[in-house]
This record gives structure tokens, C-alpha cells and sequence, in this order.
């Protein structure tokens, strides 16, 4: 590999916080092959077509879940995203899971962040919202009981694996709150599903 192209290239990786389209590359003047090469290399990862993440990289989560609300300000920080935040998953994602409500128009989301768009009905998406603070900014977020809850409904779009392993996490926290997961069940409707998951919690 090019030392200068090297050069090049991590500099419109740093200068997007990690990521870079393979449009960035072009418009720099850089043959994609560099590109490619640097992606066999595990130096990048394919993230989708046309995006490419700087593996090693390290991204400030706070700060652009903090971005994330600014983007899609109606939106909650829910499923995989949430799951990381409360630290009850070994699971990356390598973007971000937002709910926004069914009724709601479709947010513009810019190539990065990555940013995953699900509309929830309206008990769904209204239950279990919390609000935390980062660094003075307001970020919305499910509480851990609903993530839960989200996650068994999404469970075969996300791994039932990491469902499992959640759990698992979950039962070990001191606070958790298991009235309140059931109630939630109820609420979205997963509860029939839920049982089975819950009777390790029971």
C-alpha cells in the first residue's frame, strides 16, 4: 500500500468520525482500489454498499447517540442501540436502532452515523421512554424493561441469540424491575410470546 494513499485515506476516515462512502474516496482523487485493498487488509469494513467503517477507530458512543437525537429528534434510541447503552449485550451494531412513531414522517438520515429507522405503533412506541442526559443534551431512550420487551418482538430479526443473552445479563442486575417487564409485555402485546423467555426470570 501507497504510504501517502494510506495517509489520504485515514484522513477522510478521521474526518467523518470513523466512516467514509466510497463516493469520499473518488472525490479525493483516489482509485477505489486502494480502497478495496485496505478492506482485504481488515484495516475497513464493508458496512453496506458504498459505506466503509475505519476498524480501529474509536467512536465516542455517547457522542453520537447525542447526534443520533439531533438527527431524528422524535426518535427513541431503542432494540440493539439500547441493549449496548445498558450493557446487556456483547453485540456491536453497527448502527443505530431509532423508533419513531408509524404516524410520523420519515426522518432524512445522512450516510453516517449509520442509522436504522423502525416505526412502532402508538402503545408501542409511547411506553417505556426515558430521558437521559449527555453532556447537557436531552437523548430519549427505552428503559431496559421495554428494550427487552422490543427485542422479544424483533427477536427473529435480531438473533434470538442475543434475546437469549440479554436476558441472561439482565437477571443479573441488581435493579431490575420484573412487574414492570411483564406489564410491558402486556402492554405491546408480546406477553404470549414473551412466557417462556420469562419463566427463567420467575
Amino acid at each position: 500500500m501507497n504510504k501517502q494513499k494510506y495517509k489520504e485515506i485515514k484522513k477522510i476516515f478521521k474526518n467523518n468520525k470513523g466512516y467514509a462512502r466510497t463516493k469520499d474516496i473518488i472525490d479525493a482523487g483516489i482509485h477505489t482500489s486502494y480502497l478495496y485493498q485496505l478492506t482485504d487488509d481488515n484495516v475497513v469494513r464493508k458496512i453496506k454498499r458504498g459505506l466503509y467503517y475505519w476498524n480501529d477507530y474509536k467512536i465516542d458512543v455517547q457522542e453520537e447517540l447525542v447526534e443520533v437525537a439531533k438527527i431524528v429528534p422524535k426518535g427513541v434510541i431503542c432494540l440493539l442501540s439500547a441493549l449496548s447503552y445498558y450493557e446487556v449485550t456483547t453485540y456491536n451494531p453497527w448502527e443505530y436502532y431509532v423508533a419513531i412513531h408509524r404516524d410520523d414522517f420519515k426522518p432524512s438520515i445522512p450516510d453516517y452515523p449509520p442509522i436504522k429507522v423502525l416505526y412502532f405503533a402508538e402503545k408501542q412506541y409511547r411506553t417505556g421512554i426515558k430521558e437521559i442526559n449527555i453532556q447537557g443534551n436531552i437523548v430519549k431512550i427505552y428503559d431496559l424493561e421495554k428494550t427487552i420487551c422490543d427485542c422479544i418482538r424483533y427477536r427473529n430479526k435480531i438473533g434470538i441469540d442475543i434475546v437469549k443473552e440479554a436476558l441472561n445479563e439482565y437477571i443479573k442486575k441488581k435493579e431490575k424491575n420484573i412487574n414492570k417487564l411483564i406489564k410491558y409485555a402486556k402492554i405491546t402485546g408480546v406477553y404470549s410470546i414473551a412466557k417462556k423467555y420469562f419463566e427463567v426470570l420467575i
